[in-house]
């Protein structure tokens, strides 16, 4: 069986997003790309978040999701299996939207900059007018700050780990 290669979201870190994200989980359609494990979609469900959307490309990381959350029978719960690009215009294709959008991609790739430079369109249309991008990045690495689409509201730092949060562009801050 071959290795996922994937970078889970650590404990420290994804208690500190929800903490920071409090009750706005609750109820809210929770769009996960770049989802690996699944450990933020599955903290989303714990605390409350009414729909989970995973995205994620790897074929083993993609079966061990379903096999982990359709286990679950109870929950509203969809798994992409596609490049996130194809899968952000899918998604916007069938008018779908986020309270939260969270992204995690592979570090030091360059995807925080096309995420939030190309794509910040097809986020923006995913995000509801006062939903929140939150991208999950090397502390390394350069993130724009804001466009026409996306805002950036604050960034949070976990040792090497940065979490940054973004609001459409127009809407205030947190």
């Amino acid at each position: 069986m071959k290795n996922m290669n994937v970078r889970p979201t650590s404990e420290k870190v994804i208690q500190g997003m929800f903490n920071i994200m409090g009750s706005s989980v609750w109820g809210a359609a929770f769009l996960d790309l770049f989802a690996g494990t699944g450990r933020v979609s599955k903290e989303a469900l714990r605390r409350g978040a009414e729909r989970v959307c995973l995205v994620e490309n790897h074929k083993f990381a993609l079966r061990k999701l379903r096999e982990d959350l359709h286990t679950q029978r109870n929950l509203n719960v969809d798994i992409i299996g596609m490049d996130v690009r194809r899968a952000l215009q899918k998604l916007a294709k069938e008018g779908e939207v986020f309270d939260i959008i969270f992204a995690d991609p592979p570090y030091g790739k360059g995807w925080p900059k096309l995420l939030v430079g190309e794509l910040a369109f097809l986020l923006s249309k995913l995000l509801k007018s006062e939903g929140v991008l939150v991208l999950e990045h090397s502390c390394r690495e350069d993130i724009p700050s804001s466009n026409q689409y996306l805002a950036l509201a604050s960034t949070r730092q976990y040792g090497e780990t940065c979490i940054s949060f973004y609001r459409k562009n127009g809407v205030m801050g947190q």
